[in-house]
């Protein structure tokens, strides 16, 4: 249920709206304050990964680099329960393909086990990527499980990713046959995840899959 505008502004003015980045005062829910927006800019980065099962070249598209305030707070936001921030991220990775949402039946997250998720309460990609399927206007959809709690990405190394998600994600449903499908996720390094998740939706019949993430991390 929306606020009426005159409640809305009350509120704001006794719980005015934080940076997603830094916290402090933000001009509106969702937004970063002036200085964070300045020293944090976006840079519109798009990664190509190769799905070879498929034989097709996926893109995704990321507004950040993992670096700064934007890592710090994506941290906070996955890892220690600032679910505030999931507003901010949303909207960014939304406003990458604002120019051409009509591309996509629908948007669908990079799942988490259930080991996982009964853990931490919560799949942060999820909530980036129901935001950002509100801002475009398309449906959400659960589209993928994880059936293995393997181990977490950013602990190894370059070599180990690609085997370790493999065979982990399942298809859920029916609901991806013939459909252009916008995949979300919070970082990407070296594409393992997004390049595992989109073999399954192209084996379970998906005609197109685009990826975003909200930064992009670079392996030395």
């Amino acid at each position: 249920m929306r606020l009426k505008p005159a409640v809305s502004s009350f509120l704001n003015l006794i719980f005015p709206p934080r940076c997603a980045l830094c916290g402090a005062v933000a001009p509106s829910a969702g937004m970063v304050c002036p200085d964070c927006q300045r020293e944090n800019p976006c840079v519109h980065a798009k990664k190509r990964i190769f799905v070879p099962e498929a034989g097709q070249t996926i893109v995704c598209k990321v507004p950040y680099e993992y670096n700064g305030k934007i890592r710090q707070s994506i941290i906070r936001f996955k890892f220690y329960g600032q679910l505030q921030s999931a507003a901010f991220f949303g909207m960014k990775v939304a406003e990458e393909f604002t120019e051409n949402k009509d591309q996509f039946d629908l948007v669908t997250a990079v799942p988490v086990s259930a080991e996982r998720l009964r853990q931490r309460g919560y799949n942060q990609s999820e909530r980036i990527a129901r935001v950002a399927a509100e801002k475009l206007e398309i449906p959400y959809k659960e589209c993928l499980m994880k059936t293995a709690d393997n181990k977490e990405q950013h602990k190894l190394e370059k070599k180990e990713r690609k085997r370790n998600v493999q065979g982990v994600y399942s298809p859920i449903g029916q609901e991806i046959v013939g459909k252009r499908i916008l995949l979300v996720d919070d970082i990407v390094t070296t594409g393992a995840t997004l390049c595992a998740c989109a073999e399954v939706l192209f084996a379970g019949g998906a005609k197109e899959v685009c990826c975003t993430a909200v930064a992009e991390v670079e392996l030395s």
